[in-house]
């Protein structure tokens, strides 16, 4: 056909999957679960002797009475070194607002010999003096009224310094009354009582010591057996992970299994098919070819049995024709001869009673006569299947050679007609066919692309187990 198919073998035998051991898990986790157990076992008694080797209960109320009294006095401390932290705070701030403000009096009187308004005064009152005596000259005299006017004017000045440097002095006085009040918060009493609270805390810590020893001891071993319980219950997880990863690996090789043999069923189903329409397909062919001329044939093999000398128009010879009848590559029917009519037949027996024991030339001569005029069964036979007249004697054979002649020339056309309607049916057929193959190997390359895909997971899968497994050894 067009596509090229190539052989489909039969599917090979199922391939035996060995399903995981089951019963090997359940021991394997039962014998984990007996040594859990032992371990759970000791882990209780463990636990009771913790609970029984405990200090003793005057030593914990002491304990706890120390306890909660030392945090009162942390607390307390707490309190104090904020309170401290907070007066310091403002100190700092005051500090601060002094410095800036003897920054401002320092701009305004840097520039001036002036300090305050009594010096400014001293030296208005000395100008005035030295106008009144009457000493100075005029040009002096203006000169100091001007000096006397400008001093005026620095005086107001000067009177907001005053404010500010009496806002110094306030400030000053805060930061003492703060730092005085420092010396009534203090930590030391408070520290000195922790210290206490802390050496009592050390003296019954050191009392129990051979006590806590012993718990400390018997906590160790526990921790140490639930350490054991915790790592085989990991190797109880393990197992059933591992018969879980194998149960679902033997579930998914089952189904691919299952799939690839129906897959190779269905290919090898249709191949067979394909190559049996193909072998239709070459028997409707052979036939349309070699299209039946049986009935051609008999009746050329009855003109023949008549007429051995006999020449047809398309042979060399009638002795030809009869050959090629019973040497026909097609299979000649087996035709049952009808019953033949005693009046015409006669048959050896009869004819050897009727002569008797007579002797003689005579009836010889005349016996010889009579088989020359009776009919050949054979030929009875050969007539009758074709449907031809059956002669009396030979003397009718040209008659029905005749008629032979004339039922051959309709076989002839009638064979041609028949020929052309077999080729078209078979045509007709063998396309249908082809259609049919053309389905079916488009579902046979479609089988086999998928057991490519399949293939191809496979091996994918494979490797990615490889790669896991690798991983795994390497950690």
């Amino acid at each position: 056909m067009s596509v090229e198919i190539p052989v489909i073998e039969a599917p090979k035998p199922r391939k035996f999957i060995k399903k995981p051991d089951v019963e090997q898990k359940n021991k394997q986790i039962k014998e984990l679960d007996t040594q859990i157990k032992k371990i759970e076992a000791q882990v209780t008694l463990l636990s009771s002797q913790i609970e029984t080797t405990v200090t003793p209960k005057v030593d914990t109320e002491k304990r706890q009475e120390l306890t909660a009294e030392l945090r009162k006095i942390i607390n307390s401390q707490n309190d104090i070194k904020k309170k401290r932290e907070s007066i310091n705070q403002q100190i700092r701030l005051l500090d601060q607002s002094i410095k800036k403000k003897v920054g401002e009096i320092t701009s305004k009187t840097s520039k001036y010999n002036f300090k305050t308004t009594e010096d400014i005064d001293k030296r208005i009152r000395k100008i005035e003096s030295d106008i009144e005596s009457g000493n100075l000259m005029l040009v002096e005299e203006k000169k100091a009224l001007k000096e006397m006017s400008s001093l005026n004017k620095l005086k107001k000045d000067f009177a907001g310094i005053e404010q500010i440097q009496k806002s110094i002095d306030s400030d000053k006085a805060k930061i003492a009354e703060l730092k005085a009040s420092l010396s009534t918060v203090s930590n030391k009493e408070a520290q000195a009582k922790f210290e206490e609270i802390t050496n009592q805390l050390t003296e019954l810590t050191e009392k129990n010591k051979g006590i806590q020893a012993k718990r400390d001891e018997l906590f160790g071993k526990r921790r140490v057996l639930q350490n054991e319980k915790y790592e085989l219950l990991k190797q109880i997880r393990k197992i059933r992970d591992d018969f879980d990863a194998k149960f679902k690996k033997f579930k998914a090789d089952m189904d691919n299994e299952r799939k690839k043999r129906e897959e190779e069923e269905k290919a090898y189903r249709l191949y067979i098919e394909r190559n049996d329409l193909m072998d239709e397909i070459k028997e409707i062919e052979s036939s349309a070819s070699t299209a039946s001329n049986e009935l051609v044939d008999q009746i050329k093999a009855a003109i023949v049995a008549l007429d051995p000398e006999f020449k047809f128009d398309d042979e060399t010879s009638a002795l030809d024709a009869l050959e090629s009848t019973t040497t026909s590559s097609q299979p000649a029917k087996s035709v049952e001869a009808p019953q033949l009519d005693e009046s015409l037949v006669i048959k050896k027996e009869e004819v050897a009673f009727v002569s008797g024991s007579t002797k003689g030339k005579k009836s010889k001569k005349n016996n010889n006569k009579k088989q020359n005029k009776i009919v050949d069964p054979s030929v009875i036979t050969k007539l009758t299947y074709v449907g031809a007249t059956i002669p009396a004697s030979k003397d009718e054979y040209p008659k029905v050679i005749d008629e032979l002649k004339a039922k051959l020339e309709t076989a002839k056309k009638e064979q041609g007609e028949a020929a052309e309607k077999a080729k078209a049916e078979a045509a007709e057929k063998i396309t249908k066919i082809k259609e049919q193959i053309s389905g079916l190997e488009k579902e046979i390359l479609q089988e086999l692309e998928k057991e490519k895909e399949r293939q191809a997971a496979k091996r994918e899968n494979a490797s990615k187990e490889t790669e896991e497994a690798e991983k795994v050894e390497e950690a």
